[in-house]
Parts: C-alpha cells; sequence; structure tokens
C-alpha cells in the first residue's frame, strides 16, 4: 500500500485519480497478460520484451511487487533467449496476475 500512497502523492493527493489508474491497470491485465503469452508461444522474443516491460513497469506503479518479481525473472528469461523457460513461468504469473488484480480491486479499488 506504501507504493499506493506514493502514487496518490504523485498526482498531488488526488485518490480519485490514483483509484481510476489502478482500476485501469486491472481492467488492462488481461489483455496485457494475453499479449505476453502470445509473443512467448510465438517466439516473437522483441514483442513478448515489451509485453514484459509494460508488465513489470506498471506492476512496479501499483505496487505490485510479487507480480512484478515474477516478470522480472521471465525478463531474464527472455534477454537469454530462452523461450521455453519463459513459456514455463507463464501460467505462474498469469495466477499471480490473477490474484494481484482482485487483491487490488478489494482492498484499494472498491474501499471506501
Amino acid at each position: 500500500m506504501a507504493q499506493l500512497h506514493s502514487l496518490e502523492d504523485s498526482l498531488g493527493g488526488e485518490t480519485a485519480l490514483c483509484r481510476g489508474f489502478v482500476s485501469n491497470y486491472v481492467d488492462m491485465w488481461a489483455g496485457r497478460f494475453q499479449r505476453l503469452s502470445d509473443a512467448v508461444q510465438a517466439e516473437d522474443l522483441d514483442d513478448a520484451m515489451d509485453a514484459a516491460l509494460s508488465v513489470c513497469t506498471s506492476s512496479h506503479m501499483v505496487g505490485a511487487v510479487r507480480l512484478e518479481k515474477q516478470t522480472d525473472e521471465l525478463i531474464q528469461f527472455l534477454r537469454q533467449g530462452s523461450l521455453p523457460r519463459a513459456c514455463q513461468v507463464l501460467p505462474s504469473l498469469g495466477q499471480c496476475g490473477q490474484q494481484t488484480a482482485a487483491k487490488l480491486l478489494e482492498s484499494y479499488v472498491r474501499r471506501s
């Protein structure tokens, strides 16, 4: 939650703006993950790296530390050119992303 408070501060204390940003992050999760998964499975290293960096950066911004770390691990595999290893971590990354999105909705976006 500290990262979200920092994001709120950077937005001039506008909690509604921050909640909107986090809500968009949650709404975009499925599409981001699908793009990443498709690129890895198609062995498109450039698109996979772009998609992974998008997930990693946006996860950092909302304080999704576990998802950020898992995505960073996938990025390391991509940097090594190890698409089979990247493909192996996709299921756990997808599950982590779903759990993260649900937690953000419950504990931040829908919080009154």
